[in-house]
């Protein structure tokens, strides 16, 4: 497996990159290829590599991608998380992949988890060059998930914040940041539960931040990713979910799939959201079935076309 790092523009901002390429890719051959994206504030060098490296494995190119304003992507301020402008991020890393050489331009899929396995979903949804779409416990919808699981003074906590942080920059402040976890009095995102798994991210990934902007709360909670889902057909649809995911209420999200039309498959496993990253076994199953996902629809289909 070769790789390098890349830049792509999105938007006016540089996006940091790294091309994953095959082996046995030989010249005047051009193979199909998957774009990556992570979850909410994470970086390309957590968890995807791995999956980079079954994907090309099977022949497919690779390219993980940062958002804007994390990683070793540019863009101010640092540490904003907008699902729109994701979108953007990813829908502009297929116009940079189908202008090169080894790729087949017309058999692109794109791959997301968590977070981003929300975003992939809209993605598919107006974006027809994407030819194959994997969602991995995919966020469907921040805002539904934090009113059914947080008590109502903790809901009223957050809306105080947005509006807060609305005041505070309409008089020129800076955006301020709020840690994504923290121990337990500390203000966070998601509370402090999980704030060893974000610790020891800090210290293993130098280019990743336990940070986001107080607005990324306002941007994640007004995305809807499950609006268009029924728009994602023809484009086939694999959806991952965790059997015992701490975040994400599977009900909620086989309700979403049941809106989907043909081609789909749901698979689950039975782990928690980040099994998919932690847990060997889980992670080569569930980055194996992504994997046969792409290659029936991107890879064989590629090689009938050329």
């Amino acid at each position: 497996m070769q790789q390098k790092a890349i830049r792509y523009w999105s938007e006016g901002t540089a996006c940091a990159g790294t091309l994953y390429l095959p082996d046995t890719l030989i010249p005047a051959h051009k193979a199909p290829a998957v774009v990556l994206g992570h979850g909410t504030t994470y970086v390309k060098e957590m968890h995807l590599p791995h999956f980079a490296r079954a994907f090309v494995d099977a022949g497919l190119i690779v390219l993980t991608i940062d958002y804007r304003y994390l990683g070793e992507s540019q863009g101010e301020p640092r540490y904003k998380v907008d699902p729109r402008e994701q979108a953007q991020d990813y829908s502009n890393a297929i116009t940079w992949l189908q202008q090169q050489p080894e790729v087949d331009a017309e058999h692109i899929g794109i791959w997301g988890t968590s977070k981003s396995g929300g975003i992939v979903l809209q993605v598919a949804a107006f974006d027809r060059r994407v030819k194959a779409v994997v969602a991995q416990v995919p966020d469907i919808s921040f805002w539904y998930y934090m009113t059914n699981a947080l008590p109502p003074e903790a809901i009223q906590t957050f809306l105080d914040l947005m509006q807060e942080e609305r005041k505070h920059m309409s008089i020129g402040g800076a955006p301020r940041q709020i840690r994504f976890s923290a121990p337990q009095g500390e203000a966070s995102i998601v509370g402090p539960d999980w704030f060893f798994w974000f610790e020891q991210a800090e210290r293993d990934f130098p280019t990743y931040h336990n940070a986001i902007t107080v607005r990324s709360i306002e941007y994640m909670a007004t995305f809807d990713a499950g609006a268009f889902l029924n728009l994602i057909a023809p484009t086939p649809l694999l959806m991952i979910l965790a059997e015992k995911d701490e975040f994400i209420p599977v009900p909620f999200n086989r309700a979403h799939f049941d809106r989907a039309g043909e081609p789909k498959r749901l698979f689950t496993y039975n782990g928690g959201h980040t099994a998919s990253y932690d847990d060997p076994v889980t992670r080569e199953m569930t980055a194996g079935v992504a994997r046969d996902w792409f290659v029936q629809y991107l890879l064989r289909d590629g090689r009938k076309n050329q």
